[in-house]
């Protein structure tokens, strides 16, 4: 289905009321997992893919019952590659990222090239292997064919793309496209950078960073550690996933080009398990958090102030993170609640199910799994509406609602 909605694209803050959102529905693409390639994939357990998509499609039907309209990656792709001069171009981009010899290379484009927009689409994000290329090209002189196995990807899947909140971030109207820490994820912001620049939804949306090659890897930053706390401030992850050059660049970039001169970079372990800030610190109210159970007290925190033209003011040690997010908020008090209702077992068992991965549609309205019954009646007693979906399939790649949407217009 092609996607033709129109309006503005505007986001500035976690919880305005959530009026567009940028969704990915799970595909072929996770059909490629297998107990040999899951962990360089990303991807924790075996997914059973229909189920999957099932939980995805409630999940959806519910933001649009709540008034958000779902937008998919995968609709905008296929409408850019309808256009062969686009589609050519991102062929160019991403045979960069496969080491391929030039036989193979012009064979595996020149078969794209002949697809549907569906279809290529479609080998876009679900990869193609030798077996799939032989029966499309015929056998190659090329001695990566040659030697290939039947399975061997000559495009590997996409399978995390259903993780919409990592290979991007909006604020405002402006975009981030992040460089991605593994290079299983490295060709989602290519994909993101050519709808962002040619689909119409997103007309007048200024990339900021991550356009330019030098703004890529080995630069690291990605959309988990992202949170905007107000107009005038955000806070970025020191993660596994975001590296701290990486993030005072972007911050100089958030305040050139459109005006937010104030970062808290907040430094967590560097660990799968708190792979990204929102994994263990999202916001559900204009002052409530939900945070994990302890990590407060380990965190490191930095103020890094701009000047208006990106320059870099002053980076300042915080004494600690709620006392930077009552000033910077404006806010006698913040309520955090913890994940597990501040039992460690509880926490650490609802913690390997994202229970701290909230996201917010509406000022104290938050999505969870179902599955985190201990940490969304903790929410529900500090006065937080939680609707819940079932993630038991969708929680196999590590992330929760917040993980799996982008925001592309809020409510102020």
């Amino acid at each position: 289905m092609s996607c033709e909605c129109g309006g503005e694209v505007y986001v500035g803050s976690e919880t305005g009321a959530l009026r567009r959102v940028f969704l990915h529905r799970p595909g072929r693409e996770l059909k490629c997992i297998t107990i040999d390639n899951k962990d360089e994939l990303l991807i924790d357990e075996i997914v059973w893919v229909e189920r999957a998509q099932k939980n995805h499609d409630e999940f959806a039907e519910l933001l649009r019952e709540n008034g958000a309209e779902v937008v998919y990656f995968q609709d905008c792709l296929t409408d850019i590659v309808r256009d062969p001069e686009v589609r050519a171009c991102l062929l160019d981009d991403l045979l960069l990222f496969e080491a391929r010899d030039r036989s193979l290379a012009d064979a595996l484009k020149s078969a794209i090239m002949e697809m549907s927009a569906e279809d290529a689409a479609s080998t876009l994000v679900g990869g193609m292997t030798k077996k799939e290329a032989e029966k499309r090209m015929g056998r190659i002189k090329s001695l990566v064919f040659m030697s290939a196995e039947e399975g061997e990807f000559f495009f590997y899947p996409l399978p995390n793309l259903y993780f919409q909140r990592d290979p991007y971030f909006f604020v405002r109207n402006a975009v981030v496209l992040c460089a991605m820490r593994f290079p299983a994820r490295r060709r989602e912001p290519l994909y993101a950078r050519y709808i962002f620049q040619h689909h119409p939804l997103f007309r007048g949306v200024k990339i900021i960073f991550g356009a330019d090659r030098a703004e890529r890897y080995p630069n690291i930053i990605e959309g988990g550690d992202f949170l905007i706390l107000n107009e005038s401030c955000v806070a970025i992850g020191v993660s596994q996933r975001s590296t701290p050059g990486t993030i005072q660049n972007v911050g100089s970039m958030l305040a050139s080009e459109i005006g937010i001169k104030k970062v808290v970079a907040v430094d967590i372990p560097k660990q799968r398990a708190y792979m990204h800030l929102d994994t263990v610190f999202t916001m559900v109210d204009r002052d409530a958090f939900t945070i994990y159970p302890g990590v407060s007290e380990t965190m490191r925190v930095w103020e890094l102030d701009y000047e208006d033209d990106g320059r870099l003011a002053s980076i300042t040690e915080s004494g600690g993170l709620l006392g930077c997010l009552k000033k910077n908020l404006g806010l006698d008090k913040i309520k955090c609640i913890e994940t597990g209702g501040g039992d460690l077992i509880e926490a650490s068992r609802d913690q390997w199910n994202d229970g701290t991965n909230t996201l917010a549609i509406a000022p104290g309205v938050v999505v969870t799994y179902e599955s985190n019954t201990v940490s969304n009646r903790a929410l529900r007693e500090a006065g937080i509406t939680v609707h819940e979906i079932n993630g038991s399939e969708l929680g196999k790649g590590r992330g929760g609602p917040r993980c799996m949407s982008m925001p592309l217009k809020r409510e102020g």
